[in-house]
């Protein structure tokens, strides 16, 4: 039965058999991701509240885990690369132009801007002497990030599978990124003003740099060019 339902999935004809592979592959990473981590959904959940638990040790067993850590990234690189592969190629479908070295080469400049992101995050809360606070911040993205995957992909899946490119489920994919982005900032606010002990200019600095100005280039490339 799964195998008959794959193979109706594969053979249809409404979308490029490299998006159908992909979004395949990416249903077996997360099964197989989720296999090695019996506690992921877990983690997502009390990381997730971080900034809103009255007593942290609820969440302390599940920070600062590099495999949570490495599935997130994984899954969410594979997720956007491919909402942007999808979306932003657009008539490109039907002319036959696109290849799969297009996906590689955005695969590659996202997962660079997600190391760049990581590193420099490190490297501000170590230079500040917070690295503990560091770390709960970037497992509290990367918790939401987590359920940003999930949610995209499914609909991903509806829409290139069922509804052939051709729906409002884009705008709906927008509406829940402005949602997940100004959850991640209140939560980021909140952890930084409970934590972090310098001037306001200081955190209004942090967020601008790491959170506001990614969130525009973000917007500019998937959505303002759409």
């Amino acid at each position: 039965m799964i195998l008959h339902v794959l193979f109706d999935l594969i053979l249809r004809n409404e979308t490029p058999l490299i998006i159908k592979a992909v979004v395949l592959f990416l249903l077996i990473l997360v099964a197989f991701l989720y296999t090695a981590n019996n506690k992921w959904f877990q983690s997502m959940k009390l990381l997730s509240i971080i900034p809103i638990q009255r007593f942290n040790w609820r969440s302390e067993k599940h920070t600062s885990n590099y495999l949570f850590r490495i599935s997130s990234l994984v899954t969410t690189l594979f997720t956007i690369t491919l909402l942007i592969y999808t979306y932003q190629i657009g008539e490109k479908y039907k002319s036959g132009s696109i290849n799969f070295s297009n996906f590689l080469i955005i695969l590659g400049v996202v997962g660079l801007l997600f190391f760049i992101k990581f590193i420099a995050n490190k490297l501000y809360f170590s230079l500040h002497k917070s690295p503990v606070l560091g770390d709960q911040i970037i497992d509290f993205q990367y918790s939401l990030n987590q359920w940003l995957t999930l949610i995209i992909g499914i609909l991903l899946i509806i829409d290139i599978f069922y509804l052939k490119l051709d729906s409002d489920i884009f705008i709906l994919i927008i509406i829940i990124a402005v949602i997940y982005f100004l959850l991640r900032l209140f939560g980021t606010i909140l952890m930084l003003q409970n934590h972090f002990k310098y001037p306001i200019l200081t955190v209004f600095v942090y967020l601008c740099t790491f959170e506001i100005v990614p969130a525009l280039v973000a917007a500019k490339v998937l959505f303002v060019n759409s």
